[in-house]
């Protein structure tokens, strides 16, 4: 059944897992090319019937003729959910995904340090962490500054295990 699924598909679409493009197939060739939408799905008709698919799954599915599992993301390597390319795409995780977007998040500005607003002797250091908000109250600022590179590269570490940037 699940190989089934995308054997129909490859009827429909082909996908260039170099280029990363997805193209609509008439007599067993290119017909036209198909942008995914914003959101990131494949949006196409055939004989009147509306076929939507996310792109970044319908990618792997060609590749690996399989069926992407519930319980796994796909990831764009370079964070970049504009790139298809086979390369760029790896399954992992919701966990892990969650892990991911949550470090980005912090390095890309939500992780600050900043004076306390009532104790002029105080320093907050805010971040994002298993999806709340958390405040850390320092007194030194010198170890404020220490937890803040700590968090960093704990955020570092993980965006670079998973994640390739130029």
């Amino acid at each position: 059944m699940i190989l089934k699924e995308t054997l129909v598909l490859k009827e429909l679409i082909d996908y260039d897992a170099i280029e990363g493009a997805f193209y609509i197939l008439k007599n067993n060739s290119r017909y036209r090319r198909i942008f995914p939408s914003e959101e990131g799905y494949l949006v196409f008709y055939k004989n009147t019937r509306r076929i939507k698919l996310k792109a970044n799954k319908t990618a792997i599915e060609f590749v690996q003729n399989t069926q992407v599992q519930k319980d796994k993301v796909v990831l764009h390597k370079n964070l970049n959910e504009n790139d298809y390319r086979y390369c760029n795409l790896k399954l992992i995780s919701k966990k892990i995904h969650n892990a991911i977007k949550e470090a980005y998040r912090n390095l890309s500005g939500y992780l600050r340090l900043q004076p306390h607003s009532k104790d002029m002797f105080s320093y907050m250091l805010i971040c994002k962490e298993n999806g709340k908000d958390k405040i850390l109250v320092v007194q030194d600022i010198v170890v404020a500054k220490r937890l803040l590179n700590k968090l960093q590269l704990k955020y570092a570490k993980i965006l670079s295990k998973y994640c390739v940037f130029d």
